[in-house]
This record gives C-alpha cells, sequence and structure tokens, in this order.
C-alpha cells in the first residue's frame, strides 16, 4: 500500500476516489482510518474527482468510516463528486448522512461569431 492513498491537505486529511482507484481507496479507509485519525484532523475528506458510480460496497464502506470518524468527533465530507453522481446520492437521501459538494461545473466553451 502505498503513502498516497491519503494526504494532509492543512488540517484534513484527504483520501481520493476514482474509477481506477476506488477499491484500493476503501481498503485504504478500513485498514489505515485509524492512522489518518491520529493528527485529530478537522475533516476527513474524501475527494471523489473521477468517481462515476457509487457501488454498495463503496457506501457500506463510506457507511463505516462515517461511524469511525464520527465517534472521534471528526466529520466526514465527501467531495468534488460528477454533478451526476451528486444528484443520485441526493435522490437516494445519502445525502443526510454525508455533506456532499459537487465538482463545480465547467463553463461551456463559448463560440465566437463573425
Amino acid at each position: 500500500m502505498s503513502e498516497t492513498d491519503f494526504y494532509p491537505v492543512e488540517e484534513t486529511v484527504v483520501v481520493p476516489f476514482s474509477d481506477a482507484t476506488c477499491r484500493r481507496a476503501i481498503h485504504s479507509l478500513r485498514w489505515r482510518l485509524a492512522e489518518m485519525l491520529a493528527g485529530g484532523p478537522e475533516a476527513v475528506v474524501v475527494d471523489l474527482t473521477g468517481l462515476t458510480r457509487f457501488s454498495s460496497t463503496t457506501v457500506a464502506a463510506l457507511l463505516w468510516a462515517k461511524r469511525r470518524c464520527s465517534t472521534r468527533g471528526v466529520p466526514l465530507r465527501l467531495r468534488n463528486a460528477d454533478p451526476a453522481l451528486a444528484g443520485r446520492l441526493r435522490r437516494a437521501g445519502l445525502d443526510t448522512i454525508w455533506d456532499i459538494q459537487a465538482a463545480p461545473s465547467t463553463p461551456s466553451p463559448t463560440r465566437e461569431v463573425s
């Protein structure tokens, strides 16, 4: 397991999730969460950049991590969710469990009219 499975940013710990790294990120949460919480971070931030779908395994791992973080008084936040994924999570009612922040949408390129 690489040391880059999570990293500090200011007063938070960031755990990157993407379609390509989701299994490794879940493993990191399960086996290294105590290490992540050891420094007393302000929050654990799950960066969802590049994650387009949530499996039941992903939901279960994040619910488990949320419970563990909550017992330490540390919020678990989901950031940079693809807007479609953020919408699906909200429709499923998961925004009542997690603080979900969608990724900023990129503006459509404007065409010059000649």
